[in-house]
């Protein structure tokens, strides 16, 4: 088992402070640094921790870290069976999944730089970028741990083992479905989200922003928006630009002083 690296289940026997005890044909050792079942243990606490008793009697995935007939030594790591069973998943799952195929999965981890979502057969990334449509928002704050989602496979890279999801492009892409009828010189009511020193962004709809430049703002406004113009003001624009190209809107707010 110690040149194979193989994942076997063992039965805890009993549990010290140090670890536990566990049968796998042979009594073997998992120390607590080993253990992912558990969460931090407090090393000022007295006795055998709780969260250490809890486990006698149960099964756990582990590898062999160290086998030793000489010393009578048999150590075991349930956090390096953990490692090769994530990523014996993702090998699976590279192999199994492709670019286009919609799955519905479990966010299982949130990170400033995304979301890992378990779609069965492995784990995949949404990068925050590809998790919502919408401006202005966090975007890994909208899908708290254990929600369920609907995701698209947008990358598989079987080198790495990595595979690449998206939340947002499960929907049509609001940029696009607003912006083809959308004219210059049209106006329509937008919601303001950010006020910057050098303009405020609204909304004119769920995923589409425009910039209102502060020379575009009229007035003392130009002076500075933050003193008239804030985050949640309905006003209405005039669309001055498209730039599909880059995805930009440019409007103007300073007719509606002239209303």
């Amino acid at each position: 088992m110690l040149k194979s690296g193989s994942v076997i289940d063992a039965l805890v026997l009993e549990a010290n402070r140090g670890g536990v005890v566990v049968d796998v044909g042979l009594r073997g050792f998992v120390p607590l640094s080993q253990l992912v079942s558990i969460g931090a243990i407090d090393a000022q606490q007295h006795g055998v921790p709780e969260p250490m008793k809890g486990l006698v009697g149960k099964r756990l995935r582990v590898r062999v870290l160290e086998a030793d007939p000489w010393r009578d030594r048999l150590i075991l790591s349930e956090k390096a069976a953990t490692q090769q069973l994530r990523r014996d998943r993702k090998a699976r799952g590279t192999t199994e999944l492709s670019e286009g195929d919609v799955l519905d999965g479990t966010v299982v981890g949130v990170t400033s730089y995304g979301l890992f979502i378990d779609v069965g057969v492995a784990d995949g990334l949404v990068h925050r970028s590809e998790i919502t449509w919408e401006k202005g928002v966090d975007p890994t704050s909208l899908h708290p741990l254990g929600a369920v989602v609907k995701v698209v496979v947008i990358g598989v890279d079987r080198e790495r083992q990595r595979i690449s999801l998206s939340i947002k492009r499960t929907g049509a892409d609001p940029w696009e479905r607003f912006v083809n009828e959308l004219e210059t010189g049209q106006t329509v009511d937008a919601t303001v989200t950010r006020v910057m020193p050098y303009g405020a962004f609204a909304r004119l709809a769920e995923g589409v922003e425009g910039l209102i430049h502060v020379t575009e703002l009229g007035g003392e406004r130009a002076a500075d928006p933050a003193k008239s113009t804030h985050a949640g003001d309905v006003i209405r624009v005039q669309v001055l630009a498209i730039d599909r190209e880059r995805r930009r809107l440019s409007l103007s707010a300073r007719f509606t002083e002239r209303t």
